[in-house]
């Protein structure tokens, strides 16, 4: 009887048989050949699923058949535009242009050349000329041994030799250090706000405004100096004042410690002679009747002062220690530029204040309430006068032919005592015979011929005195002085 069974596969690869206890035994024949005849029979196809992203738009047939131009350019969306460097050279921080539009994404180092390179042509021919190095050492080797078998003559043992050699002491080495205090530092932060950095730009183009403003006016005043033809050796500039405002090297502050360092540095220099202008005494001049030492004490010289006399001096009546000198020229043939020096007894190897003219000094005179304020007569019957206080070499009222200038040099100039007088005035003496009194105005030197000087002529007769005293002119004055207790008595000498 045929045998009953019955059979169930998993995945194609297990097979399970049951059959009745009354069945004869199976054979697994069968079952292996259907399992081979259906190998796949599990496996089953995958699906494909589209996934739309949920930025994608959707579009209509007309829309997806419409062209999109697209323009590519080699910038970097991703690259910052707002990198701001520190300038060390404005000191302030600056935009930086230059922005890097190359991104690398990969890249590696390697040891390959092209052939037709110049670098690649040259490691080719070092390895060719190798190579024929190598083939002609060789050929020579093989030479040299054909002819050493053939060659039956003895010669000396080349390898019985003697060595001889001499080893010197080395120095032993030697390691020096040196340890320094670290320099002090401070640690500083901050923290940098929206309202911090506009603030810092809003105060950055307020300075450059007014440096902008200040440079314009100092454009204006060189311009009007240049007009004026007043020689400015050491007046400083004031376009270049502008822009080192904010330096600490040439700001006042530094300028004035460095002159009071000047001053004693000098006065260590000069002890001595401060000393013995203090302290010295010859005990000789008690047996000297009418007579004594003198001492020299300090030297002034100035190195703009060669080849000039000195034709004035003056001390000042409000500081004890600074004095003028003026500097001409006798040889009234041979006159050049005059040069006006003050000098302090602190510091005697530089003037304090130097102020140049156009024509030679001859007489010069500190105010007695306004010690700031200096007279000055020159070679060329021009008065001008001086305001120590400021650094420009110009001065502040200058005399010209319109305003009444003398025509021959000023011999004395002397202030007058601000006794109820509103404006400040002085009085100078000249050899073309004018005692001239000249006030200062607003704008310019107001004059007032005071006397002129007449020549007395040395006949009895009153007609031939006149006639000579027609002939000659004025007389010229040479000095004057005003008397302590009566202003208006006064002195002159022609």
């Amino acid at each position: 009887a045929p045998s009953k069974m019955k059979s169930t596969k998993s995945m194609g690869k297990k097979v399970v048989m049951k059959r009745d206890s009354s069945d004869a035994p199976m054979q697994e024949k069968p079952a292996k050949k259907r399992v081979e005849e259906e190998p796949n029979a599990g496996w089953t196809e995958p699906t494909t699923v589209m996934v739309k992203p949920p930025e994608q738009l959707d579009l209509n047939e007309k829309e997806l058949a419409a062209d999109q131009t697209r323009i590519l350019s080699a910038k970097d969306p991703s690259a910052p535009h707002n990198i701001t460097r520190y300038s060390f050279q404005l000191q302030s921080y600056k935009l930086d242009a230059s922005v890097e539009q190359m991104a690398t994404h990969f890249e590696m180092q390697g040891n390959l050349y092209h052939h037709d390179d110049e670098q690649g042509v040259r490691i080719l021919a070092g390895k060719e000329a190798a190579e024929e190095a190598n083939r002609r050492a060789a050929e020579a080797e093989q030479m040299g041994a054909e002819a050493g078998a053939t060659d039956a003559t003895l010669h000396r043992n080349q390898f019985n030799f003697s060595e001889r050699a001499c080893q010197t002491a080395m120095p032993p080495h030697r390691d020096r250090q040196v340890a320094t205090q670290p320099p002090p530092s401070v640690v500083f932060s901050n923290t940098a706000g929206l309202c911090e950095i506009f603030d810092a730009y809003t105060e950055d183009l307020q300075r450059q405004r007014i440096a902008k403003d200040k440079a314009a006016e100092a454009a204006k005043a060189s311009k009007n100096r240049k007009e004026d033809k007043v020689e400015d050796d050491e007046a400083p500039d004031d376009s270049s004042n502008s822009n080192k405002d904010m330096d600490m090297v040439h700001s006042a502050a530094m300028q004035k410690s460095l002159k009071i360092m000047e001053r004693m540095l000098n006065q260590n220099t000069y002890d001595e002679i401060a000393q013995d202008f203090r302290f010295w005494d010859d005990a000789s001049d008690g047996f000297k009747e009418g007579e004594g030492t003198l001492l020299p004490l300090w030297k002034f010289w100035s190195e703009r002062a060669r080849r000039k006399h000195v034709t004035a001096l003056c001390w000042n009546p409000h500081y004890n220690d600074l004095f003028a000198v003026g500097y001409g020229s006798y040889d009234f043939m041979k006159q050049a530029s005059g040069l006006i020096c003050c000098f302090s007894l602190k510091n005697p190897s530089h003037p304090e204040y130097s102020f140049t003219t156009e024509t030679g000094v001859m007489c010069l005179h500190f105010h007695p309430n306004h010690p700031s304020l200096l007279a000055v007569g020159c070679y060329d019957g021009t008065v001008v006068v001086f305001d120590i206080r400021n650094k420009l070499n110009k001065p502040i009222f200058h005399s010209t032919v319109k305003t009444g200038k003398h025509t021959d040099p000023v011999w004395q100039v002397t202030w007058q005592k601000d006794d109820g007088v509103k404006s400040l005035n002085f009085f100078s003496i000249s050899s073309d015979g004018r005692v001239t009194l000249w006030t200062l105005s607003k704008n310019e030197l107001e004059y007032t011929d005071i006397m002129e000087l007449k020549l007395t002529g040395l006949v009895t007769s009153d007609h031939d005195e006149q006639e000579e005293t027609s002939l000659v002119g004025l007389a010229g004055g040479c000095c004057m002085d005003f008397n302590s207790f009566t202003d208006h008595l006064f002195f002159r000498w022609h």
